[in-house]
């Protein structure tokens, strides 16, 4: 982190006294015990995901960056003083909001590090960082504040290694004093070969995937039977907003409300009978490989493939499958929900290995 963080700016804040103190007195026989990892900065205090890695022996070295908060676009990362780099190229954000955690575990300073996903903060920068990213069924993993009202949100980890994420998942997965409405504690699922039916689509908003990008997702799909996704799927950017709102506590018309319902209910239903007839649905995670660190405001588009998923509270993973000029590409695997296992099934199946 002393090294890297002075060329990155993942960190928001340090720990490093209480880091090294922690893992004097952690117990070796805990599941994760000395494993490193990272908050996302501004996370509540007490919150599950945090105290659950902890219980299990994780040590937190601090918190990473995140996007300022009254920015439009979220997908980038901001120190206070400098936009956090992408390790694969330092032109280039590394996503957000969750961006500081992408940009430290694809530097391979700690394998995991917590997140959350109302948009695709999750997926998005494990797209541009060539990481993991899973965001579970809607109450997978229990929140501070319980389940809001609107359930965009979704806490989750970012990690190099899909075992490892599922694992981390299982670990603070559950109900919570917080969160008594979370879903039951998530058994580490056994991860299966198929046979499964996948149905594809590079686009799910207002643009398709940059052929190059969406190409090399559509190539990563090769040892699957795999049909065109048709989906009759109503843009969710007006119903995001609503959503969103609701959840923050705003008041929102009537009128408005009942709309972002009905498009959820539709995309829902779309979603339903599509998954009636395959196993799993592949998008690209985002149109386009991470644009520039500090280019967020003129790429709103980002997070068009994933933000329907939190709409729908549908489980969601993003994998790497390689890269285009010279960066990473996530795929995105969709799954019914409380399907986890199948998202991450056929996840495992498809991830890459990216060299460097």
């Amino acid at each position: 982190m002393e090294r890297l963080d002075p060329v990155l700016h993942f960190i928001d804040s340090l720990d490093a006294d209480g880091a090294r103190a922690a893992a004097l007195r952690v117990d070796p026989e805990l599941p994760l015990a000395g494993v490193p990892f990272l908050i996302k900065a501004r996370t509540p205090v007490g919150s599950p995901i945090v105290t659950r890695l902890l219980a299990a022996g994780a040590i937190a070295i601090g918190t990473s960056t995140r996007a300022h908060p009254e920015a439009v676009a979220q997908t980038f990362g901001w120190n206070g003083r400098d936009f956090t780099r992408n390790p694969w190229d330092l032109s280039r954000s590394p996503g957000g909001s969750s961006a500081g955690a992408a940009a430290a575990v694809a530097a391979g300073v700690v394998p995991i590090a917590t997140g959350g996903d109302s948009a695709g903060s999750l997926r998005i920068p494990a797209a541009f960082c060539g990481v993991v990213g899973f965001k579970g069924t809607a109450g997978r993993v229990p929140r501070p504040g319980g389940r809001s009202l609107a359930g965009l949100m979704t806490s989750g980890i970012i990690g190099a290694s899909l075992e490892d994420v599922v694992t981390a998942t299982s670990l603070v997965s559950g109900p919570d004093r917080l969160d008594p409405s979370a879903l039951p504690h998530w058994p580490v699922p056994e991860l299966s070969a198929g046979p499964w039916r996948v149905a594809y689509t590079a686009r799910l908003g207002r643009q398709m995937a940059d052929p190059a990008v969406a190409q090399l997702v559509r190539d990563s799909l090769s040892d699957f039977v795999v049909r065109d996704a048709s989906l009759d799927w109503l843009a969710v950017d007006e119903a995001w907003l609503a959503l969103r709102a609701l959840d923050a506590g705003q008041t929102v018309d009537g009128a408005v409300l009942r709309e972002a319902v009905m498009v959820r209910t539709h995309n829902s239903t779309e979603l339903a009978d599509l998954f009636a007839e395959v196993d799993a649905l592949v998008t690209p995670t985002t149109l386009t490989v991470a644009h520039g660190y500090d280019q967020h405001e003129d790429n709103l588009i980002v997070c068009d493939l994933c933000w329907g998923f939190n709409v729908t509270g549908h489980p969601a993973v993003s994998v790497p499958v390689g890269l285009v000029d010279g960066l990473p590409v996530g795929a995105q695997v969709v799954a019914p929900h409380g399907r986890d296992d199948v998202a991450l099934s056929v996840a495992a199946r498809i991830m890459t290995s990216l060299p460097g």
